[in-house]
């Protein structure tokens, strides 16, 4: 008996079934998938590491010469067990170029490009299936960011130039670096064979980089020793550090986890309105059920039945979705990252599809629960149980003269029976915000204003000429003033006037009270600018010598405030700076500082030189002036303050983008499946009322506005409602990944043309459209449905 009943509900509310089946199917489908992504990416970056065999501790460092202070204690520390030195060359922009069809081009570095040859013991660099990399002579391999960067492909031919040493190249392969090889690493290691290698190091004024590959059961111990040694590095990071650097990767698979949860969400509403609607239609039956004896738990056994079989069926087809879509997943984040074998994380899907049934069975057994209010008077009574009705209305006709009647009679409607359209505002809502905070977080990464979190001041032109290594490799800041001067004329001379200045980055130890509780850490500091935004949060920027900018970040850990006093130690020299104020940046996951441009260091403590910074004088569009540079000066790379922020974020914006575009697409879908469900439970339900209005003259085109305007009322106030939401959710959601890098007060960018008006416009008129057809129905309800009518 049981199951001709669900065999016959199946068949009764087909409709209502498949769209219950087809949200089950994306739950499952989204959740389980994402889910092993992220396990599987997370998993694969520790592959990769041991892979690679990455050390559990890098310091890199220029090679000035001896440091016999540094050389003694990585030799007697009794913190290290053993450690390897790659040496490699800095190349400068300008001395790498690429051969098409015997004509040069000029090439595009992806950040700071490190000529070396593959590591022997430590830090190895990969192929793209994870082999160790074996070059012979004439052969080079290049990073996927250079790749990317530049359209390379196997086979290609590219010339380096060290002073009078050149030799052309053929590209082998494209690598996979463990240690520089993440979006947020700037620096890349291009690999020769070990002949072409001791070909380059005849040119003494290359700038020399040594890499120090530690291995050691106590690396905060190690740090700790480090902090008292005179060491100017580049940086030094243990390997838990190397392995967040590969956070903004794993973003695509934390977004898809966060739409399949609310994809669960708007399952369960539509599961608790059908059966909420299910028995409600059926209390005949439930009545009569009970009127011959059957206990109320074999009364929901039948519901029970019939949903657990829906959602059996929705989760296998959702499991056997999840692994094409969970391919097609991971190849969109596994670019940087040497992905293991996720064969053993089936087991992953099946438990989330396991979980999906027992959650939805649970849920619709408390959903039951209305089963045991009917009883069978109510059969008899056709629904009644002796209660009296009182006609209600919020609104007044004649006081809203100006409007349709349809339009009226759908707004008094929501008004009158708010609770009927709760599923339909919390769906369209979530949807909303779905939208709204990957769009905004998008267009925060692509605002040019987003170079402040990465140290640099906002400016017109960002310039990077073909010999800026030179400065790390020795020269002094009197050449790089002179050199940035003769630039700024030769600019003037080509009709182009701009103030220029500069931005340098030194690796200094930082103390409060206890020196042996010293942080290395990032200075940054102009040359040539008084300028001070650098989004600052408390306080303002170092107006004296003596005074310094810290993170908040660094506050922390310092146990500092602003007019606190800290120390720097520089060479043999302590230097004594007060705290003036606090502000934010993602460089070194938020550990830096800013020193005022006063302050004189001397270059052989730089870690990085940034590019020169321009903003140009008058009123021409900066756009149009940087074109004319690039044509000026082809061998120089100009650009924006969202390209130069490209080069780090980039690879994570594409993913992202598509991310927004494949969720928009998602949204539009719930907002068609959820709209046509609706739309057929009201005519439904209400077929005695449509009657009534077609036998007091309403044409059909009426109805069917009354019908579709509802919707389309209940998804503007739904849109409002998620636009004001996603202020809040945003900090908590998108915000932590920022928070994680060192950002904890992200100003998200909000784009009112696309946020207000392109994508509420999107959703109301697909919406409004599906909801319009759907009410197509209307015209097979008789009159004489009439007598139907609650």
């Amino acid at each position: 008996m049981f199951f001709r009943i669900l065999k016959k509900d199946l068949k009764r509310k087909k409709s209502m079934n498949i769209i219950l089946l087809i949200f089950i199917i994306l739950a499952t489908t989204f959740l389980a998938s994402s889910i092993n992504s992220l396990i599987a990416v997370s998993e694969s970056v520790d592959y990769f590491m041991e892979k690679a065999k990455t050390p559990d501790y890098l310091i890199s460092a220029f090679d000035r010469g001896e440091n016999k202070e540094f050389d003694k204690w990585i030799n007697t520390s009794k913190f290290i067990s053993s450690y390897d030195i790659d040496r490699g060359i800095m190349l400068s922009k300008d001395a790498v170029k690429t051969k098409e069809d015997g004509k040069i081009k000029e090439f595009e570095p992806f950040g700071e490009n490190l000529l070396q040859v593959q590591p022997k013991k430590y830090g190895k660099i990969l192929g793209d299936k994870g082999e160790e990399i074996i070059l012979n002579p004439g052969e080079i391999a290049f990073s996927l960011g250079d790749k990317s960067k530049n359209n390379l492909e196997v086979g290609d031919k590219v010339i380096i130039t060290l002073g009078n040493i050149k030799k052309e190249f053929t590209i082998k392969l494209f690598t996979k670096d463990a240690i520089f090889g993440s979006s947020m690493n700037e620096m890349k290691r291009v690999v020769i064979s070990e002949e072409d290698y001791e070909l380059y190091k005849s040119f003494k004024e290359a700038a020399y980089v040594n890499t120090y590959y530690i291995i050691s059961d106590d690396t905060a111990a190690l740090e700790k020793e480090l902090k008292g040694i005179d060491f100017s590095t580049i940086f030094n990071v243990d390997k838990s550090m190397v392995n967040k650097s590969f956070i903004l990767d794993m973003m695509p698979s934390g977004v898809l986890i966060v739409v399949s949860l609310c994809l669960i969400l708007i399952a369960f509403l539509i599961l608790r309105f059908t059966i909420i609607f299910t028995l409600q239609d059926d209390f005949k039956e439930i009545g009569v059920m009970k009127a011959i004896g059957l206990k109320e738990f074999d009364i929901k056994k039948v519901y029970l039945i019939k949903y657990l079989a829906i959602t059996i069926i929705g989760v296998i087809g959702g499991l056997l979705l999840s692994f094409p879509f969970g391919n097609i997943l991971l190849k969109q984040t596994s670019g940087n990252i040497l992905m293991k074998s996720s064969t053993g994380n089936i087991l992953i899907n099946i438990a989330c599809s396991v979980s999906v049934v027992l959650v939805v069975l649970l849920f619709c057994y408390t959903c039951t629960r209305k089963l045991n209010k009917f009883s069978a008077i109510d059969a008899i009574r056709n629904g009644s149980n002796g209660e009296s009705f009182k006609g209600k209305s919020k609104l007044k006709l004649r006081k809203f003269k100006n409007i349709k009647v349809p339009m009226f009679i759908a707004l008094n409607d929501i008004l009158c029976n708010l609770r009927r359209f709760v599923v339909l505002i919390l769906t369209f809502c979530i949807g909303t915000i779905l939208i709204i905070i990957p769009l905004n977080t998008i267009n925060t990464m692509k605002d040019g204003n987003i170079i402040k979190l990465f140290g640099v001041d906002y400016s017109d032109v960002l310039i990077e000429t073909d010999d800026m290594g030179k400065y790390i490799g020795g020269a002094t800041k009197e050449e790089y003033l002179k050199d940035m001067e003769n630039l700024r004329e030769s600019f003037k001379d080509s009709g182009i006037d701009m103030e220029l200045y500069g931005e340098v980055m030194y690796r200094l130890k930082f103390y409060s009270d206890d020196k042996d509780n010293s942080l290395t850490l990032i200075a940054f500091q102009s040359q040539e600018s008084e300028a001070n935004n650098y989004n600052i949060l408390k306080g303002k920027m170092p107006e004296l010598k003596n005074e310094v900018a810290i993170t908040e970040t660094v506050a922390k850990k310092l146990k500092v405030s602003i007019g606190d006093t800290i120390y720097t130690q520089i060479g043999k020299e302590k230097k004594e700076l007060i705290v003036t104020g606090l502000y934010e940046s993602m460089n070194n996951m938020g550990e830096s500082v800013r020193l005022n441009t006063k302050m004189d260091i001397d270059f052989k403590y730089l870690a990085i030189i940034l590019p020169f910074q321009g903003n140009f004088k008058g009123n021409e569009e900066p756009q149009i002036l940087i074109n004319q540079l690039r044509d000026k000066y082809p061998s120089y790379t100009f650009k924006n303050s969202q390209e130069y922020v490209s080069r780090y974020i980039g690879g994570s914006l594409d993913q992202l983008d598509t991310m927004k575009n494949l969720i928009v697409l998602i949204v539009l879908c719930i907002n068609t499946l959820i709209t046509i469900l609706m739309m057929k439970t009201f005519i439904t339900k209400e077929k005695g009322e449509i009657a009534m209005l077609k036998s007091v003259g309403f044409r059909n085109s009426s109805i069917r506005l009354w019908q579709s305007a509802r919707i389309s009322i209940v998804l503007v106030v739904a849109i409002f409602l998620g636009i004001i939401l996603s202020k809040f959710l945003g900090p908590v959601t998108a915000g932590q990944v920022f928070a994680m890098l060192g950002v904890h007060n992200i100003v998200f960018k909000v784009q009112a043309l696309e946020v207000y008006i392109v994508y509420p416009i999107i959703l109301l008129a697909v919406t409004t459209a599906i909801a319009y057809l759907s009410a197509g129905a209307i015209k097979k309800v008789d009159l004489k449905e009439i007598n139907n009518m609650e």
